[in-house]
This record gives C-alpha cells, structure tokens and sequence, in this order.
C-alpha cells in the first residue's frame, strides 16, 4: 500500500467534500494502522469533543464529549508532537483512565495544530495489542495531522474570506489552488491570481493555448495534451501530477484537475484547478529515499559474519571478567568502573559480530561458487552504472575502460565476480574525497580460457608500506593508518582476497601514502557458452511470438541489445522504455500484451512503475509482467509479486525463461 499516494488521491479529489474526505482519510488511516477506532477532535481547554469517528460498531458518534484527562490524547498534546505504544498493559498506561474505562491497549496520535494554536487531536486506537509501530507510522499520522490543521485553517480563513467578499482569490492564496478556464469558441484562457502565482508570471500576464503548454517539461506536456484532447472529444476528466517549470526557471510538481462542458454535443468550455504539491512530492520521495537507505544499511549490516576465535575472546573476556569481579566487590566506584568496562566490551562484541556474516561463509567453508554461463561485459557494465551516481555525488571523477568483446561468454560465479569489483570500488569510494578513480578491464581468450584483468586505481588517502603488508588479514588495520570517520574491522577487502583465492586468481595492490592506491585483480575463467540447452530445446525453436506485442523496460543499452536479440529468435520486435518512468508513457501510448521490466533503474524503479502501471489500468489485466533483475532473494521475488509482476527472471537470464515468458503471455490472448 503506498500511503502517500493514496491519502493524495484523497484530498486532491474535487468531487468530495471535506467530511467526505476526513472519513476515507481515517479508513486509510485505520487499514494502514492495522487499528479499530479512529478519531478526529477539537480540544477547547479541558473539554475533548469528537467531531469524527470510525468504530466497529458506529458507538460513538460526533458530538461526544470527554474528560481530556481521561483520554490518551492528554499525552499527546503533553509530547506536543505525535506518540504511540502498541500494548499499554505493559506499560505505566495501564494506570491511566482511558485504559482503566476503555481497556485501549494500542494508540497511535498526533496534534492537529491551525496555526501556532493547538486545535485537536486525529488519533487511532485499539483494544488489541497491534504490532509496534515505525518512524514512518509516525510520519503518515503527523502528516494527516498537518493536513487536518491546514484545512482547519483554510475553511477559518473561507468564513473570513466570504465576509470580506474576497473569498474566491484568497482562499486559493491559503490552500495554493488556483483555477482556469479556456473558452474553446474564443480559444481564450483565463487564470486565476493563484494560478499565476504558481507559474510565477506577471500578475497582468494573460496566457495563450501555445504559450500555455510551454511551462511544462516535454514528457508531462504529452501527457496533459492527451489528456485535453480525450476531454474534448470524450468528456473525460483529468487528474494529473506532472512537472512544469515556471516562468522563473523553477521546477515544480502540479496537481492538475480538467473537467469539459458540452452543448448541443460539441465540448464549449474546459475549467479545472491547479494544486502546486512540490513539497507532497518532495515529501513522498524523501520517504521513498529514507526506506532504501535503511533497506540498503540492513542489507550492508547482513553481510558480515565472523570467525570468531581471538577477536571474539576478547571482548567475551571483558564481559566475564569484569561481571566475576563485580559480585564481591563492595566499593561503589569499583563497581561503576567494572560496569563501564563490560559495556564498553559487549559493545565490541556486538560490532564484531555485525561485522563478519559473509566472512564466516568463507571461513568456515560454507560459500560454494555458483558459475554459470554469462555476458562478461554486461556484469562491469552494470556495475559501472550503479557506481557512476555515487562517484558523482562525491564530486569524484569515475573513468571506466573496459576492452572485452561484446561476444565474450565466461562460466564462472557472476554474483561473487561482481561482488570483488563491487567491494574494491566501495574501498576507493570510501577512502578517496577528491580526484577520480579509474575502472580498467581486459579480457584475453584462447584453448577454452579466458584471462580477465582487473584495475582500480584511486586518488584517495592511500596507505604506509606497513599497513599494506596486513591489508587482507581481517581484524588487524593499524589504526595510525586511517581515519576516525573511516576506521572498520577490515573485513571488505579479506573477503575480496578469499574470493579471488577461490577462483583460482591473484590480487595485489601498490599504495602511497596521500597519492592514492592501485588494485589488480587477475583471474583465469572457463569460456562460456550461449545458454546453448535452451536453444536446443524444440519447444523454444517452434514457438512463433510475432502476434505479441512487447516491451522492454532496461536503463542499460546493452542488456537491451541482449533481449532484442532473444526476442527476435521468437519473431518479436520489442519496443523500448529506458527506464520506469518512460515505461509508464509507452503504457499511455500503446497496448502490450508483455512487458520485461528491470527492477532497478534511475528515476522510476521496475516495483514502483509496474505499481503504477496496475493501478492505473494502463495495462490490461491479462498483460504478462515478467521482472528482470539480478536480485534473487526470496524477500525480492516477494516484492515483485506483491508489486504486480507475474514473472520473475533472474539475470543472467537463460533462453527457457524468455520462452516461458512469451508463451505464457501467448497463452493469455488466446484466452480473448
């Protein structure tokens, strides 16, 4: 459920009124929640009166009045910023009032504030335990809090407005809507003061249709083109979030609104509203941003696993000794000083332990290769693209040359070839804050070999000639050699000597101090071969796809090229989308019986596009969803089931997979 977009959806809708809108808000509230009652309340004083309520069975109604004191809702307004706690029972809550009369075990709520005053409360709440509630729970209550208080303060300010006869200009002013019309007899268009504000021109300014559909960026001018001309034609309303940049330059985020009047048949008039929502949008994204970034500090934090032996002895000594100690010892500052030591080893403990997952693998002899056969080129392609944003970010030059044959096949474990490449390059990015790092590439084949070097070279803090001869040993950085901020157990670069050691191959590294450090990883790895079992197979040779209609969802040319390839073998020409967000426009476009679609991509990811896709109906119910990625967990066929994809393809894909795909999509419009 994506909370954020359907709490916009909700306010944004000009067909419901205000308590239409406060009663959908509290059952997205309640569903997201996983709560029974849910409240919205003016508090005056002592006084806490219900103005809406949603209980299982309608017992408590708008106009009830409580105690504050006797309510949760006094703690909130006490914290003055949202609360939660999910089994009050186990808590001093136990003891409080509403707990006592009402038995509510989970609550969640936030003040609702119209202005610097406190007007309320929208709480949610239940007599079960629920389970405990997150920092983003916590955002999306806040969220509906502020809503609430703006549109508290925007229906004061219309009762204001209405008095003083300026009701129209300045509510548009406090709820930053503005409206328009174009009159198609005269193809004249009118703006409200809002709507100038918002696209900040002249308050005498007066737009024409072609200067009109300049302000907005290429892709959401089609988009809001189409959608006028179905109006026209169709009578069909429009609600639209796209992007314009305004007469001064700055790029914003709209929420548009159409509607058309006909007579006599033909479409006379089209009016609607303009919402600027940039901060909603900016909000959505930060959110999306901050749930990758915990997604990806989780994913780092299961990585690492450890051998265990003197460095967990350590620590485990501190701990044991320490508390041994402490049990006849009566000297009060002894104890404290007993006490301090243990914490300070358990925490090296838990960090220790946090640290070495993926190390205890190989170790203990448990990480197994798992070569197969695959395009060597495309794996330091991709790799390239996901590390190309994060040099840039760092305002770090990243030079990429690679001399391997677009035709070269290996057979060797790309998860754990990429993961060397990966962990080298995280080391340069780590250690290097200005300059530039260069990525070189080089594969040599003959007698059913292939010899692929590596190179990376950086411009970072480098390192002594003494710290150089431990740099593979785990545990054992000298920490004179590196930085506070930078400091770590060493475990990275142990893990990439393990897996070259694994294969078979070499690493070695040159290094100076302040100038920078060069790594070069050889490897010897068996020629591959072009997924030929599949080819054979005489199902996959007879199956004839031209009736399909297809799509292919990639950032990545290459990877491009490789299915086009395949397809073709199926007598299908594909279209193609280059990432998720074009994606959803050749959807707008065209019809596609299947769709490939890449989960990782810049802009719009395959999950969030193939959710819009659904959502929207911009497929139909029987297109064939077929997700393509290189993230083979369970957690990651989950997501993109749940997300919509009737498929999963693992990259690299075998020529079985493609074949399944298509007559599974085959399948689907015979049944028409």
């Amino acid at each position: 459920m994506n909370f954020i977009h359907d709490l916009q959806n909700i306010v944004s809708n000009q067909q419901l009124d205000f308590d239409e809108k406060v009663q959908k808000l509290l059952s997205l509230g309640l569903l997201v929640f996983g709560l029974d009652i849910g409240l919205v309340s003016r508090v005056q004083g002592t006084n806490y009166t219900v103005l809406f309520a949603q209980t299982p069975d309608n017992s408590l109604t708008a106009g009830t009045s409580f105690d504050l004191e006797g309510t949760y809702c006094v703690h909130t307004l006490e914290a003055n910023s949202a609360i939660s706690f999910h089994q009050a029972s186990e808590t001093d809550i136990a003891e409080h009032p509403c707990y006592k009369n009402f038995g509510l075990e989970s609550y969640i709520g936030a003040p609702i504030r119209v202005g610097e005053l406190v007007f309320g409360t929208v709480n949610f709440s239940s007599a079960k335990a629920s389970k405990p509630f997150t920092e983003t729970h916590i955002d999306y209550v806040e969220l509906l809090a502020q809503w609430l208080g703006s549109e508290y303060a925007r229906k004061e300010s219309v009762s204001q407005l209405v008095q003083a006869n300026k009701m129209l200009n300045k509510l548009e002013n406090v709820a930053k809507i503005g409206s328009w019309e174009v009159d198609l007899a005269t193809d004249k268009i009118t703006w409200s003061d809002q709507t100038r504000k918002i696209h900040e021109v002249a308050s005498d300014y007066v737009p024409e249709l072609n200067s009109a559909i300049q302000f907005y960026k290429d892709r959401s001018r089609d988009t809001v083109t189409k959608a006028v001309e179905s109006a026209v034609a169709h009578g069909e309303d429009w609600n639209l979030e796209v992007e314009l940049i305004t007469a001064k330059g700055k790029n914003i985020w709209v929420s548009t609104h159409g509607s058309a009047e006909f007579e006599d048949g033909q479409c006379k008039r089209l009016f609607g509203t303009f919402q600027d929502i940039t901060e909603a949008v900016t909000l959505r994204n930060e959110l999306k941003k901050q749930k990758i970034e915990a997604e990806l500090a989780l994913r780092d934090r299961s990585i690492l696993f450890a051998k265990v032996s003197h460095e967990l002895r350590t620590p485990l000594n501190g701990i044991t000794g320490m508390l041994t100690a402490l049990v006849d010892e009566g000297n009060a500052e002894r104890r404290k000083e007993m006490l301090q030591v243990a914490l300070r080893s358990s925490d090296n403990l838990l960090k220790i332990i946090n640290e070495v997952l993926d190390y205890s693998k190989l170790s203990h002899g448990s990480m197994k290769l798992e070569p197969s056969h695959f395009l060597l080129k495309t794996s330091f392609v991709d790799l390239a693209s996901m590390y190309l944003p994060l040099f840039t970010k760092k305002s770090i030059d990243f030079f990429v040359n690679l001399d391997i044959s677009d035709s070269c096949w290996v057979y060797v474990d790309s998860t754990r070839l990429s993961q060397i490449v990966s962990n080298l390059l995280s080391n340069s990015l780590k250690f290097t804050d200005k300059g530039e790092v260069k990525l070189t590439a080089s594969a040599k084949g003959g007698n059913g070999k292939v010899h692929l070097a590596i190179v990376i070279e950086d411009t970072g803090v480098g390192m002594t000639q003494p710290f150089l001869k431990s740099i593979f040993t785990p545990f054992r950085q000298d920490i004179r050699d590196i930085s506070v901020k930078n400091r770590g157990t060493g475990l990275g670069l142990s893990i990439v000597k393990e897996l070259v050691d694994m294969m078979g191959g070499s690493i070695n590294v040159q290094s100076e101090k302040n100038i920078g450090s060069t790594f070069r990883v050889e490897l010897t790895v068996a020629t591959g071969q072009e997924d030929l079992s599949d080819r054979n197979d005489n199902d996959t040779a007879l199956i004839d796809g031209s009736r399909l209609n297809v799509l292919v969802v990639d950032d990545n040319e290459i990877n491009r090229l490789v299915m086009e390839a395949s397809l073709n073998k199926f007598h299908i020409t594909p279209d193609f989308a280059v990432d998720g967000r074009d994606a959803v426009y050749k959807c707008e476009e065209n019809s596609y019986d299947l769709i490939f679609m890449d989960c990782v991509m810049p802009e719009l990811d395959g999950l969030d596009a193939t959710r819009i896709l659904r959502q929207r109906g911009l497929v139909a119910d029987e297109t064939v969803i077929a997700a393509l990625t290189a993230n083979t967990a369970d957690a990651d066929k989950q997501a993109c089931k749940k997300a919509g994809m009737n498929l999963f393809i693992a990259k690299p894909f075998k020529m079985k997979s493609i074949y399944t795909a298509v007559e599974s999509a085959l399948a689907k419009i015979n049944l028409r």
